[in-house]
């Protein structure tokens, strides 16, 4: 009579490797099916979609860590930006009109986001260097890209005392109010503000550039390869989480913004120097009415705290929307930033709503 094999019953190790085993052979074969039916993906290029988000070779050139505002233009730098010519001063400052004597008297100080820097542009071709070139006088252009309200507000702390400008224009778009409720904005620290009680607190300075735990790191440095994952939280709205490339505050920007504006006015009387708070519109403004809509409601918000702490103001959109800038949004709009028609007209209207200033 043939004796039958023993069975051993599979242990717990057994099964749990089985298991394993088996989702990642899922994932796998899950990870293969999103590069085929993704035409953006391959089969062959595995990058890591984390460190390629992060990874911004033009800013690497071109900005620098700073204790107090997150990051400025590197001091004398020069190349290009988005294929045009980009140069700063020794200030840290994007450099124009460098074939011209420069005006006598104190300058012009313009400070905002990369919309001042002119992100898109050459330049001359910046709003700072067309208001130099209508006025004859001089404009220093202060403006850094991926600045939020908070660090012009600061920027300008810094600048005025050194350069003791006649008049400072900060000029904004309706993303800089959300700006301000992020301690890290595009994978770099920032400084950011929190009420308390009337006023507000200062907080992360000096800015602390490593915001997220080693552990965090090693896992977006594998996890990153993986087309799946990047394409499931894209859908899931959770891209803050997974490129880390931003992280909130809790506070309401809103509210920190219009606080701010009672900072800057309270310095630039201090200061003894003249104010100009200015509202640009931003392209899905004009290429989508919801967003329009929404982005109106912010900037008229902010606009009219400034008005109520005792600045003069300018909102764009009318002269813009006069011109009929929506109906030809390529001639006003590149990379969602103004090109040189654009800012031009900018220009234009911020030398008229100074000239009404009696500046």
């Amino acid at each position: 009579m043939n004796s039958r094999p023993s069975r051993h019953p599979p242990t717990l190790a057994g099964g749990l490797a089985l298991s394993v085993a088996t989702v990642i052979l899922c994932l796998l074969v899950a990870e293969g099916i999103a590069r085929l039916v993704d035409p953006a993906a391959s089969l062959w290029h595995y990058p890591n979609y984390i460190r390629e988000t992060a990874h911004r070779p033009a800013e690497e050139r071109q900005l620098a860590y700073d204790p107090l505002l997150g990051w400025s233009l590197i001091p004398g730098v020069a190349g290009t930006l988005m294929g045009k010519p980009f140069s700063a001063s020794s200030e840290g400052m994007r450099e124009h009109n460098l074939g011209t004597s420069p005006a006598a008297g104190p300058p012009i100080l313009a400070l905002g986001d990369s919309f001042t820097e002119g992100f898109a542009v050459g330049n001359d071709d910046t709003w700072p260097a067309a208001l130099e070139r209508t006025l004859g006088r001089r404009v220093l252009n202060g403006g850094v890209r991926g600045y939020g309200i908070d660090q012009m507000v600061l920027r300008e702390e810094r600048l005025v005392p050194k350069i003791r400008p006649q008049t400072v224009v900060l000029a904004f778009i309706a993303d800089d109010i959300d700006r301000t409720a992020l301690s890290v904005r595009d994978s770099k620290g920032k400084p950011y503000f929190v009420p308390a009680g009337e006023g507000l607190e200062l907080h992360n300075v000096p800015v602390q550039t490593a915001l997220s735990s080693p552990w965090f790191d090693a896992a977006r440095d594998v996890l990153g390869y993986s087309r799946l994952l990047d394409d499931i939280m894209t859908r899931l709205g959770a891209t803050e989480l997974w490129y880390g490339d931003m992280v909130r505050t809790g506070a309401d920007g809103t509210v920190v913004s219009c606080r701010l504006m009672d900072r800057l006015a309270a310095q630039v009387r201090r200061q003894g120097v003249k104010a100009l708070v200015v509202a640009l519109p931003q392209y899905p403004g004009w290429s989508d009415p919801a967003n329009g809509a929404f982005e109106r409601r912010m900037v008229t918000a902010l606009l009219g705290c400034a008005t109520r702490a005792g600045l003069p103001t300018l909102d764009v959109f009318a002269p813009f929307e006069r011109e009929g800038v929506g109906r030809d949004l390529d001639a006003y709009y590149v990379q969602y930033h103004l090109t040189a028609r654009g800012n031009a007209l900018a220009a234009r209207s911020i030398a008229a709503a100074l000239a009404a200033n009696g500046e």
